[in-house]
């Protein structure tokens, strides 16, 4: 464990002697990932829809979860940071590299769609509020945008994939309880 004496906790001992995170990071890590995968089965089903008012849904939606799976994702790393949280995983798991992908992959994606919908002029949400621009509108790169998020999106998803791998692979290596230490 690599927190100092004044950081934050995120790891705390669980009943059984194996270190555990705390529940706020807990919170994130389950919070993200049903977020990161709403926003996937929205997106594919978006696509496949194409039009409609159900797809209008949709797109909002994956919108809004988008900017807040973003916001979350950046809320996370910094309190990883602040807490200097190293992991509890073995370094020689592969834990790290999949971590690392995966945090620079769940901030670039909704990065990615948002100066996309910037771009194509697409900002508007629910009840007509629309989000920020991040990339001038019309500038003709939307595309490119666009094909980068659903493609690096998929790259998002194969890396929870090797997440969900390693973490098994630690259970049985370890023998620790998974839901325990997830955070």
């Amino acid at each position: 464990m690599t927190n100092s004496v004044n950081s934050p906790p995120i790891r705390r001992q669980a009943s059984s002697g194996i270190a555990s995170y705390v529940p706020f990071a807990k919170w994130m890590h389950w919070t993200i990932a049903v977020l990161v995968l709403a926003m996937f089965t929205s997106g594919v089903l978006m696509k496949q829809i194409g039009g409609g008012a159900f797809a209008d849904f949709l797109f909002s939606s994956h919108k809004v979860f988008g900017v807040v799976a973003l916001a979350l994702m950046v809320m996370r790393l910094a309190y990883r940071l602040f807490a200097r949280a190293s992991g509890i995983w073995a370094k020689a798991s592969g834990a790290h590299p999949v971590h690392q992908s995966i945090y620079g992959l769940a901030i670039l994606v909704p990065l990615l769609g948002w100066a996309g919908i910037s771009d194509f002029g697409a900002r508007t949400v629910f009840f007509g509020l629309r989000l920020p621009g991040i990339w001038p509108e019309g500038a003709g790169q939307a595309g490119l945008f666009f094909t980068a998020h659903a493609w690096l999106a998929f790259a998002l998803i194969a890396a929870t994939f090797l997440h969900i791998g390693v973490a098994i692979q630690d259970h049985i290596m370890r023998g620790r309880t998974i839901t325990d230490n997830v955070g």
